[in-house]
């Protein structure tokens, strides 16, 4: 029942974006999210899939064979709840259930930092670690795996004059 709810939840939401323009998005709609790790850490690509496998722990190694550590911003953060959405099409209680039946069976939640200024930190410190940051937070100390838009997943920079417009 709850599975179906969330579908249908997931389908009308949905519905809701397409018939809307981007005009009408609020500011954390129109957020371009930033998948980043340490400069020097891994530069495999991602997608959606492989991004969701990462953070529910499912895929516990980059492809050289590092363990993967994901970090997460606090479950109240605003770019928390829509990382979650985006990736997992789940708000960050939603998965309270999932993370309550995997620590039974010895696997952790990913680890959670206060701001986004603490996550590129982190990330910036271990070359096994993945975050994310909106956009305009990325600096030199880390690198962009892949940017999470309102469309969808996206290769490659956002455009220059996206920063200064938000």
């Amino acid at each position: 029942m709850i599975a179906a709810k969330l579908k249908l939840f997931r389908y009308l939401g949905m519905a809701a974006l397409l018939a809307c323009p981007a005009s009408c998005l609020t500011a954390s709609e129109q957020t371009v999210v930033a998948v980043i790790v340490a400069k020097d850490g891994p530069s495999q690509p991602l997608d959606k899939n492989a991004l969701s496998r990462i953070y529910l722990r499912k895929t516990l190694l980059w492809a050289n064979r590092e363990p993967v550590q994901p970090v997460n911003l606090s479950a109240t953060h605003p770019l928390r709840r829509l990382f979650s959405e985006r990736v997992s099409g789940l708000e960050p209680e939603e998965l309270d259930g999932y993370w309550n039946d995997q620590y039974f069976q010895g696997v952790f939640p990913p680890y959670s930092v206060a701001s986004e200024e603490a996550m590129v930190r982190y990330v910036a410190a271990s070359t096994t670690a993945i975050g994310y940051v909106s956009a305009c937070a990325v600096d030199g100390r880390v690198k962009v795996l892949i940017y999470l838009t309102p469309a969808g997943f996206a290769q490659g920079g956002i455009p220059s004059h996206y920063c200064s417009q938000h």
